[in-house]
């Protein structure tokens, strides 16, 4: 592998830290243990390790993009800065107060999630605008001063602002922000009208205290990343990849952490949505299964589905509403506790249970031999001859099966009085129906018939169970691409640099103002512009529009595109445009009432990199040289085990079909091909199995 220049993409997942490096001449790839600790520690000794492998100088690094679950751990964990908050006065608990609405109407002992800011961290200011954002009562700096002195001497690190109709008008949040700067220079502050100005005061409010939370951890752990990158002889400073599938700066993510909040998982889907455009594939659902979650998203036209509403840090982890509200524009994706870290157990029903609790990767799966005691998705795995003790990744780690078949045994055979082949399927079954019916739910939920897609696995535990997934969706095709243990990382060098912009202005179609409208977006326009020049975007920037939308009187909205230029001319579509939108998703209209416009968005995005897939090397062997030999697998269909054909990836000739039961490996990742599918290489070197039926 050799070339001028390479870009890598690094991916920090909670299991495993992927790495990505790619040129013109190929591909190489890296996977090493996170260290939860100091998960810098893992990317540095990825990159080592990976540079050293393929010989490559740091020096002809031409791109490094990095995903992070920093900001996620911080907020679930509490580990941000000592944080204080300014508002208007009367609105100093609209973090508790919040939409006083319970996301489990039937428990008695609901437990809602904590504000980042306690309460006697608050602090209120008189002041007052009205909804247009004339001012009522003017910000006094001398009460602003006082108010952050108070906080300081109250410990406080960061500082949010969020005032009453500030996204109107922002002057007073940002004289607040000029008081802090001049007499408290070292508080690291953010303001709700740079971070989200948007009507909802509860979710600005929690929005703008989460992204300053994590605002000093998330600088210096960039800064020293990056600084640590340098010294190793990277070239170029880092990009960072954003949870709405662009990459922007470390200067923009510093400034702006909690647009980081999804950005691994935004990557694989990302790394979907090339696929599916290289296969001219309509329907897409993307599987990505690590070691700690399986994260499903539909692809629908070639790009997946986005949205800006987020929650973090759920009481529940897997109950919508019990988290806190994050307005940040992200890949739209249901997130469920299925990794192959994903621990088994019988509950006090005697029913056997996998999830929502992870082993992560310390300890990790007992048959990792790290001190892991509870048995897990991974363990199942290799009980039941779908992976390989000789061959996890690549022979680098070797795995203990019967340390594996002990703990099932002890942990789920015996309470359930079966033996421990029934116990290992009956894990890896479980797993599989939890991640079926989710995708199902999150794809009705869109209006979306699952039936007739197509699925794309990855991830270090998705090719292993994406065809009983694919199954009982009733779907026809799964496509695992080469190298899928990795492809969240591969995702992030498909992405381009990108940032998102929004701006409240809440008026009917029939009372838009268009001038007003313009001069907002030359303003949003302004502003993504210089933050892509800033990033080093060279070449043309693309300018999308679109807006959020509703009937008069509701209180949520749908996006619906719109066009470069609005005027007059464009109402009648405009209103067919909302229509059809509403309509798919609902699937009936509300003729006769008014159309109202809450939020008008900007996507400002540069030209996207162009990746070339590298040559399968073993595209000239046959079937049989691909073979590396045969063992003992579990099909349900074969009442036991049976001897199953074992197959090298790299070895398989393209286009020569071969019947399942198979197990092809590669070093990241292992596909299982059950009875009676087929399977074979395509062009563009995914690995294509076809369902029976």
């Amino acid at each position: 592998m050799q070339a001028e220049t390479y870009r890598l993409g690094i991916d920090i997942g909670g299991t495993f830290t992927d790495l990505v490096l790619l040129s013109d001449d190929g591909m190489a790839i890296g996977k090493v243990l996170t260290t939860p600790h100091d998960p810098a520690a893992a990317v540095l000794d990825g990159v080592r390790e990976l540079l050293g492998q393929a010989d490559i100088s740091p020096r002809h690094v031409s791109q490094l993009v990095h995903g992070t679950t920093l900001i996620t751990n911080a907020i679930i964990e509490r580990k941000g800065a000592k944080t204080g908050l300014i508002t208007t006065r009367g609105f100093r608990d609209a973090l508790e107060i919040g939409r006083e609405r319970r996301y489990d109407i039937y428990d008695i002992s609901l437990e809602n999630p904590q504000p980042l800011v306690p309460r006697f961290l608050r602090r209120e200011v008189s002041e007052r605008l009205d909804h247009r954002g004339a001012v009522l009562i003017p910000l006094d700096p001398v009460e602003v001063r006082a108010v952050i002195h108070e906080l300081v001497e109250a410990g406080v690190e960061a500082l949010a602002v969020c005032l009453l109709h500030s996204f109107r008008n922002p002057a007073h949040e940002r004289l607040v922000k000029q008081v802090a700067a001049e007499h408290f220079p070292h508080l690291s502050c953010s303001l709700s009208c740079e971070v989200m100005p948007e009507i909802r005061e509860y979710e600005r409010t929690s929005t703008t205290v989460a992204n300053v939370y994590v605002k000093p951890l998330a600088r210096q752990y960039l800064d020293k990343l990056n600084t640590e990158l340098r010294a190793l002889g990277v070239p170029r400073d880092m990009f960072v990849m954003l949870s709405n599938g662009g990459i922007t700066s470390c200067d923009v993510a510093g400034e702006y952490p909690i647009r980081l909040i999804e950005s691994g998982p935004a990557a694989g889907a990302l790394a979907a949505s090339f696929y599916s455009a290289r296969q001219e594939l309509d329907r897409v659902i993307s599987f990505d299964m690590g070691g700690t979650t399986a994260k499903i998203c539909l692809i629908d036209g070639g790009q997946p589905m986005l949205t800006t509403d987020f929650e973090a840090a759920r009481v529940y982890r897997f109950k919508k509403g019990s988290g806190l509200p994050l307005k940040v524009p992200v890949i739209e994706m249901i997130e469920i506790g299925a990794g192959g870290g994903s621990i088994a157990r019988v509950d006090s029903l005697g029913l056997l249970k996998v999830g929502p609790d992870s082993a992560g990767s310390q300890p990790g799966p007992v048959c990792y031999g790290q001190g892991g005691t509870e048995p897990t998705v991974t363990d199942a795995d290799l009980v039941l001859g779908y992976l390989s003790p000789d061959y996890f990744l690549g022979g680098k780690m070797r795995l203990d099966r019967a340390a594996a078949e002990r703990a099932i045994a002890d942990r789920i055979a015996r309470p359930l009085k079966l033996d421990v082949l029934r116990a290992a399927w009956g894990i890896h079954q479980v797993v599989n129906e939890n991640m079926a019916n989710a995708a199902h739910m999150h794809l009705v939920e869109k209006g979306r018939d699952p039936r007739g897609a197509h699925l794309i696995a990855f991830g270090g535990a998705g090719p292993v169970h994406a065809y009983r997934v694919a199954e009982r969706l009733k779907l026809k095709t799964v496509v695992c691409p080469l190298a899928a243990g990795v492809t969240s990382a591969f995702g992030m060098l498909t992405a381009p640099l990108a940032f998102d912009f929004v701006q409240s202005y809440v008026t009917t179609l029939s009372e838009l103002d268009f001038a007003s409208l313009e001069r907002l977006y030359a303003d949003l326009e302004e502003r993504g512009r210089a933050v892509l020049t800033a990033a080093g975007v060279e070449g043309d920037i693309t300018l999308s529009r679109s807006a959020d939308m509703r009937y008069v009187q509701q209180g949520f909205e749908i996006s619906v595109p719109l066009p470069p230029v609005l005027g007059a001319q464009h109402l009648p579509a405009l209103r067919q445009a909302f229509a059809e939108e509403y309509e798919r998703l609902y699937k009936r209209l509300n003729p006769g009432v008014e159309i109202e416009v809450v939020n008008w968005r900007l996507l400002a995005s540069g030209p996207r990199p162009q990746v070339s897939l590298p040559s399968q090397a073993g595209s000239s062997h046959t079937l049989e040289a691909a073979r590396k030999g045969e063992r003992q697998v579990y099909f349900p269909e074969h009442e036991g085990y049976a001897s199953c054909p074992v197959y090298d990836r790299y070895l398989l000739p393209v286009g020569t079909p071969f019947s399942g039961p198979a197990i092809i490996e590669e070093r990241e990742c292992t596909v299982v091909v059950g009875p009676g599918a087929g399977g074979q290489v395509d062009a563009e070197q995914n690995l294509v199995i076809t369902l029976a039926g």
